[in-house]
C-alpha cells in the first residue's frame, strides 16, 4: 500500500473560507473582480415596438358611385322636366305643384330606406323594421288626438327595439330571426289594439291637412346626409363591426350592446315615422290614372310593396348587406331616381295599354332593379374594404459582428482573453 501524503490528496475536499461580509471579491486571476464571458459580444440596444397604424376602409369607390348616381338622378329629372305636360299636364297647373305632392308621397319611402339601412349597417338585420312601417297605416288608432297617438306609436316602436335586443343578446337568438318574430308579434297585436281602441271609446281622429311635401322630404333628407356623415367616422365603423361580431355569436361587449339598442331603437323609430306619415295624411293607393300610382300607391303591375321598394334604394344607395358601410347621399339620390324613373315607366305602360309586353314585363324590370342593387352592395363592400398591409421582406444579414467591450470600456492586457472579431475588422482599428 502506497502512503500519500496529505497535501498531495487530491479526492481531499479543500476548505474554502468565505470572505468577510462588505469585502470585495478576490480577483480572478484577469485582473478583473467579476468573471468574463470570453466570447460575449456588445449588448443589443432594446427597440421599442412599433405601433401599427389601424387599416381604415377605402370611401373612395362610395363617392365614385354616389357622383355616377347623381349624374343618373340628374338625367331622369331631365327626362321628367322634358315631359312635364304628358306627366303632370292634367293633374297639377304647374311643375312645382307636382314636385311638392310627390316629395310628400316619397318622404315614407326614404325613411323606410333609412330605417331598413340602418339595420344593414349594424350587422344585425332585423326584419321587424318593414312589418312596423307595414302594420302602423292599417292598425286602429287607440287616441283621437293625432300627436298624442304618434306618441303611442313612437313608444310601442321603442319596446319593439328593446325587445329585439333582450332577444339577440340575452337568448343569442339569430338577428333575422328575432326580427320575424317581433314582425309576427306586430301583426298579431292589431287586433287587441282594435279591443283598446274600443275599449276607450276611439272611433275617428282628427287627420291634418298635408303639408308642402317638399319640406317633410327635405327633413327626412338632412337625416340621411347626417346619419351618413357620423357614419363616415372610424370609430363608428369599429363600433358596427364589433355589433355584427356580438350579432355572429362572439363575445358581447357593453359598447357593442348600447350601440345595437341605439341603434336599433332609431330604426324602429324611422319605421314607425314612416308608416305614420302614410297614416297621417292618408297616402293611399290613387284611384285611376294618374302620376301619383307609383311603387305602393300604385295598382298592378306597376305596384311595388313599399318594403320591396326600401330595400331598393338601400341597396342602390350604397349599403352594405354585411355591415358596417354605407353611403351619405346615395340614399336621397337613389330614391329620387326611383321615382322619376316610376313614372316615365308608369306613364310608358299606360300609353301601351293593357297586355303589351311593357305591361308583362314590369315586375320583372323591377326585379331586376333589386338585383342592380344587390350587385352594387357588393361591389362597393369589396372594393370599400381595408387594403391589407405589405409584409416588409427582411433584408438580407449584413450587419458586421461587434467586437467585445467590457463593462470598463477596454480590455485588460494580460488576461488572455481574446476579441471575437472579423480579421478586417481588427485590421481597421489597428
Amino acid at each position: 500500500m502506497t502512503y500519500v501524503p496529505p497535501e498531495r490528496d487530491e479526492t481531499r475536499q479543500l476548505e474554502i473560507t468565505p470572505p468577510p461580509p462588505g469585502t470585495s471579491r478576490p480577483e480572478l486571476g484577469n485582473g478583473l473582480d467579476y468573471p468574463v464571458d470570453p466570447f460575449a459580444g456588445q449588448a443589443a440596444a432594446p427597440t421599442e415596438p412599433i405601433a401599427s397604424r389601424p387599416l381604415r376602409d377605402r370611401t373612395v369607390f362610395q363617392w365614385i358611385w354616389e357622383a355616377i348616381l347623381l349624374l343618373l338622378t340628374a338625367n331622369a329629372l331631365f327626362l321628367v322636366y322634358r315631359r312635364e305636360d304628358e306627366l303632370f299636364g292634367g293633374e297639377f297647373a304647374t311643375l312645382m305643384d307636382a314636385f311638392e305632392r310627390h316629395a310628400l308621397y316619397l318622404t315614407p319611402i326614404l325613411l323606410a330606406a333609412l330605417a331598413i339601412g340602418m339595420s344593414l349597417r349594424l350587422g344585425a338585420v332585423n326584419l321587424a323594421v318593414p312589418a312596423l312601417a307595414a302594420v302602423i297605416p292599417i292598425v286602429r288608432p287607440v287616441e283621437a288626438n293625432v300627436w298624442v297617438y304618434l306618441g303611442f306609436v313612437a313608444g310601442a316602436a321603442a319596446v319593439a327595439g328593446l325587445l329585439y335586443v333582450l332577444l339577440v343578446v340575452a337568448f343569442r337568438v339569430p338577428p333575422w330571426f328575432a326580427g320575424l318574430a317581433i314582425g309576427v308579434v306586430a301583426f298579431a297585436a292589431m287586433p287587441l289594439a282594435g279591443r283598446l281602441a274600443a275599449w276607450r271609446g276611439v272611433d275617428t281622429v282628427a287627420l291634418e291637412a298635408p303639408p308642402n311635401g317638399l319640406y317633410v322630404f327635405g327633413g327626412a333628407a338632412v337625416l340621411a346626409v347626417a346619419g351618413g356623415l357620423i357614419g363616415l367616422a372610424p370609430g363608428v365603423r369599429d363600433g358596427l363591426s364589433a355589433v355584427k361580431r356580438m350579432a355572429d355569436g362572439e363575445e358581447r361587449s357593453a359598447p357593442a350592446v348600447f350601440l345595437l339598442l341605439g341603434g336599433t331603437v332609431l330604426s324602429m323609430l324611422l319605421a314607425a315615422g314612416s308608416g305614420f306619415l302614410v297614416y297621417m295624411y292618408a297616402l293611399g293607393p290613387a284611384e285611376g290614372a294618374n302620376s301619383i300610382s307609383f311603387g305602393p300607391y300604385g295598382s298592378y303591375p306597376l305596384s311595388v310593396e313599399l318594403q320591396l321598394l326600401a330595400f331598393a334604394v338601400a341597396l342602390l344607395a350604397g349599403t352594405s348587406l354585411w355591415g358596417r358601410r354605407g353611403g351619405v347621399l346615395g340614399a336621397v339620390l337613389a330614391t329620387v331616381a326611383l321615382w322619376a324613373g316610376l313614372v316615365l315607366w308608369g306613364q310608358v305602360v299606360e300609353n301601351a295599354g293593357e297586355g303589351s309586353w311593357q305591361a308583362d314585363y314590369s315586375q320583372a324590370i323591377f326585379a331586376g332593379v333589386l338585383l342592380l342593387g344587390l350587385f352594387v352592395s357588393f361591389g362597393l363592400d369589396r372594393l370599400g374594404r381595408p387594403k391589407e398591409a405589405e409584409e416588409e421582406e427582411l433584408p438580407a444579414y449584413q450587419t458586421e459582428m461587434l467586437p467585445y467591450d467590457s463593462p470598463n470600456g477596454d480590455v485588460p492586457a494580460g488576461t488572455g482573453l481574446f476579441e471575437p472579431t472579423l480579421p478586417d475588422a481588427n485590421a481597421q482599428r489597428q
